[in-house]
């Protein structure tokens, strides 16, 4: 993977990862409250096309607030939406309880059980990467094959790493609720075996005064990832490069997403 790296180092860790508090932060859930429920809604739409969907059982691992949950749910499969975060779950709770065969449970992605095998699994909307040991994004994966039937299919949504770094913004201004956020983004190399990092920083002035939040995606590229799906057992079927299922162009598309089934 050649990549060129900004050179800024990375401040100490703190001793809890970022995403344990974070996600369940409410500015979490102000800043990225714009998501949109037709992309979602798109994107099932296009999966249950390509790959003739019919009465699945499916799990929505890192759910959030369930978007792409619903929208499964609503084609008519029985769907599960895990999500680390209480609020969103909580949120995802009352703001679906309208639609039938839709469940929503906390859980940890790396050591979730359900005892319970799906038809296939989805991991959307770049949910993977989040760690700074390697092993844990095997773990998600093992996970990941344990809770899949014979021949389960799994999708994982992520990023292209080469087209995010050729458009990455290094910094922006957004304003959300009445709330101003200062944005920077960078690109760090690699540090003691782990993998290159994207890194957002947040800063916004509240009542308290000013707060900073952190978010950290591993620059998993597809050699990266393929291995380590192939490592975990899972056969690749396909690779597409935008959520109306295109095909995927290295640096060009803005999504690796890959189809993969448990072998």
């Amino acid at each position: 993977m050649d990549l060129s790296w900004r050179a800024e180092m990375e401040p100490s860790q703190s001793p809890s990862p970022w995403f344990e508090a974070w996600f369940d932060n409410p500015h979490y859930h102000q800043l990225y409250g714009n998501r949109s429920y037709a992309e979602a809604e798109a994107f099932v739409s296009a999966m249950h096309t390509q790959w003739g969907w019919d009465n699945l059982s499916l799990l929505d691992l890192a759910c959030g607030k369930g978007r792409h949950a619903r929208a499964a749910a609503l084609k008519g499969h029985a769907v599960v939406g895990v999500d680390l975060s209480p609020n969103s779950i909580a949120s995802a709770r009352l703001e679906h309880d309208d639609v039938s065969g839709l469940t929503f449970l906390e859980g940890d992605m790396r050591d979730f059980n359900l005892k319970q095998q799906f038809d296939g699994i989805l991991n959307l909307f770049t949910s993977f990467g989040y760690f700074s040991e390697p092993q844990d994004h095997l773990a998600v994966l093992a996970n990941v094959y344990a809770h899949l039937k014979p021949g389960g299919f799994f999708v994982l949504d992520f990023l292209d790493v080469h087209f995010a770094q050729r458009h990455l913004v290094s910094s922006e201004q957004l304003e959300r609720g009445g709330v101003n956020y200062s944005i920077s983004r960078t690109l760090t190399p690699p540090v003691a075996g782990g993998y290159p990092t994207f890194v957002k920083h947040i800063v916004h002035e509240g009542p308290d005064g000013k707060k900073e939040h952190v978010e950290r995606v591993a620059a998993l590229d597809n050699t990266h990832l393929t291995a380590m799906m192939t490592q975990s057992g899972f056969e690749i079927l396909g690779r597409y490069g935008s959520y109306a299922l295109e095909p995927w162009s290295e640096g060009e598309s803005n999504r690796l997403i890959l189809h993969a089934r448990k072998s």
